[in-house]
């Protein structure tokens, strides 16, 4: 079957990376443009400067789901990394059937977070590498304010991401090491985030961002939801009330 007809130039598509069984307990995923597509392969640019795909481990065979829309429904299959086709472009080859499915929506709740980051300094291998060397001090029990400084934010909160009012100017597909802290006495959460949208620059020269996780622990994404959930139970129990 060809599957090119499903993707058009500039698409927005993500791919996750599929691990051998239990071999990895993150979230990897990155975000790509078509720039092109035939029957069977699928050409990406990845929106994370010059050297992005330069910046990620991929290796011939590498396999990933990938996801998009596709009119209004969502779209999943696997492809398997061909070859960088220059410093940000990548091809993909498809493996596997295609699915329509209804794209999992991580339940939302706007709350007060105590949140610190660090704004991309580094390419996307530079990020990555500092949200590993950050999960290893938090692992070690390091004081967190020594990773980051500490602001109670109001935020839109879900398992895939966050929304967060950043100093301006704040540009899509800038990368962020994100801290965050929700009240389950589990620890510091660290995830590596992109801006996948940015608002207008408000009064006080901030910008509200929309930012989606694509390094994060699966056990800290599911904290997340879990913490939602419960916050998203007491209001609905205070409106039944």
């Amino acid at each position: 079957m060809a599957y090119g007809k499903y993707f058009n130039k500039g698409q927005k598509v993500f791919i996750k990376r599929i691990f051998d069984g239990d071999s990895e307990q993150a979230l990897d995923t990155l975000t790509g443009y078509v720039t092109g597509s035939q029957a069977m392969q699928l050409d990406l640019t990845l929106p994370y400067g010059c050297d992005a795909a330069d910046s990620y481990p991929f290796e011939v065979g590498m396999l990933f789901e990938v996801m998009t829309d596709h009119r209004s429904m969502g779209l999943r299959m696997k492809a398997s990394f061909v070859e960088r086709t220059s410093g940000k472009d990548i091809r993909l080859q498809f493996a596997g059937s295609l699915e329509f499915i209804s794209r999992r929506m991580f339940r939302r709740v706007d709350v007060n977070a105590w949140v610190g980051y660090r704004r991309g300094r580094g390419n996307l291998a530079a990020m990555r590498r500092e949200w590993q060397d950050c999960l290893a001090k938090i692992e070690a029990g390091v004081n967190p304010r020594e990773l980051t400084d500490f602001v109670k934010f109001p935020t839109n909160l879900a398992g895939g991401g966050m929304r967060l009012s950043l100093p301006a100017p704040v540009e899509t597909a800038e990368l962020l090491l994100l801290f965050l802290s929700i009240g389950d006495r589990q620890g510091i959460i660290c995830a590596l985030a992109e801006v996948l949208w940015v608002g207008a620059v408000d009064d006080d020269n901030a910008q509200a961002a929309g930012l989606r996780f694509l390094n994060i622990l699966e056990k800290d994404q599911a904290r997340i939801d879990k913490v939602v959930a419960a916050v998203l139970q007491r209001l609905d129990q205070a409106v039944s009330d």
